[in-house]
């Protein structure tokens, strides 16, 4: 027998959010809601996953790859309302003979692992854990000197599972706001347990100020290296960083700039994008001396694709010659210009390697970068 299954109700219209797309897949950052929470998700906590979901949307905003290597998902088909979905999960289910089952509403993207394992630790004396969260706001009652505090309930909600599908069958005729109120419908005692205020559920617009307000963003790092040979036949030519230096150039298919190099494999890294060769292959003659910055740029959108923007950009350049201390401040101003970040954002350290090898022989020149890049907002 499975132990715990978790149902995800992504079914809804959300007519109320004033959006082409339900609430749910609505685009944010370099993801969407129902793929946020699941991203996040502590997957050892459950047997198996149903997600409710509309066909038309299954394969184009839900990350199921991602998931169903780690996990089985199964797919239940929404129903015109909240229960029916519910009821039509907790019925795809019945096979695989589980003992609880947790319901949530991928419109809650902010519930934490903490507290679906509180949950899960309360189904183990009890039929069901409803969390539910307490306002200082008070609700005045008419015609009486009585006040009472208002409580919200939350998702997810967890039951075993024979109880909640037996209730279900029960009242399928009666609507209901969420599965707790078919046991209070049949007077079974509700197990409530402290939810969390910033597990909200995205119901308006500006709703979305609240998430980015509540969620932890996504920092990512990338490392890159770059190396190329001195054409010592020359005399000028040389780049690094987008500026021109009167020294010899450096021998690669594109402008062979180290710097720039680096950098862009750094972002790729960081973006699990492969490496620059994979988007700028030297067989391919469109790059042959091409300038660089192309490259950079090409990196800054797809970082504001993927919804990303760079916290710090950290820069070491190996070479013996030339020296490049009064090249520093026009590399960083050129760097934070084709990134489109600020110029403190931006970090260049220069290194000898102390004679030895072939940098120390004063062959070639080097440099490598690391990136910090996040989902959130940069101050």
């Amino acid at each position: 027998m499975m132990k715990n299954a978790l149902v995800i109700l992504a079914g809804g219209k959300g007519k109320r959010f004033g959006q082409k797309i339900p609430k749910q897949f609505l685009k944010i950052g370099n993801t969407n809601f129902l793929n946020y929470f699941i991203s996040n998700l502590d997957l050892s906590n459950f047997d198996i996953i149903n997600i409710s979901i509309d066909k038309k949307y299954q394969n184009t905003y839900f990350n199921h790859k991602a998931v169903s290597e780690k996990i089985k998902i199964t797919y239940s088909k929404p129903g015109l309302t909240r229960q029916i979905s519910s009821f039509n999960a907790l019925k795809n289910l019945k096979k695989f003979k589980i003992k609880n089952v947790l319901i949530h509403d991928a419109a809650r993207p902010l519930c934490s692992n903490k507290l679906i394992k509180r949950i899960i630790s309360k189904l183990g004396k009890n039929t069901n854990a409803i969390p539910y969260v307490e306002y200082n706001d008070r609700q005045l009652i008419k015609k009486s000197k009585l006040e009472t505090k208002t409580i919200n309930v939350q998702t997810p909600q967890g039951f075993n599972y024979n109880l909640i599908l037996k209730e279900h069958i029960k009242y399928k005729n009666i609507e209901f706001n969420d599965d707790a109120g078919l046991l209070q419908k049949s007077k079974i005692k509700t197990n409530l347990i402290k939810g969390e205020k910033n597990n909200i559920k995205i119901t308006y617009p500006e709703d979305i100020q609240l998430f980015n307000l509540y969620r932890k963003p996504i920092t990512k790092y990338g490392i890159g290296y770059d190396i190329h040979q001195i054409d010592k036949k020359t005399k000028n030519g040389l780049k690094l960083g987008g500026v021109k230096i009167p020294f010899s150039k450096l021998i690669g298919h594109s402008d062979a700039d180290v710097v720039l190099h680096a950098i862009c494999d750094s972002i790729f890294g960081a973006l699990s994008m492969r490496d620059i060769g994979y988007h700028f292959p030297n067989t391919d003659k469109k790059w042959k001396n091409a300038d660089s910055s192309k490259f950079i740029i090409y990196c800054r959108n797809k970082l504001k694709e993927k919804g990303y923007s760079v916290i710090n950009l950290d820069i070491n350049i190996i070479t013996e010659k030339p020296k490049i201390n009064k090249y520093v401040s026009k590399m960083i101003k050129n760097i934070s210009t084709l990134l489109q970040i600020k110029n403190s954002s931006v970090s260049i350290k220069a290194t000898t390697n102390e004679k030895i090898g072939f940098i120390g022989n004063g062959e070639g020149i080097a440099a490598e970068s690391i990136v910090h890049i996040t989902d959130g907002k940069i101050s």
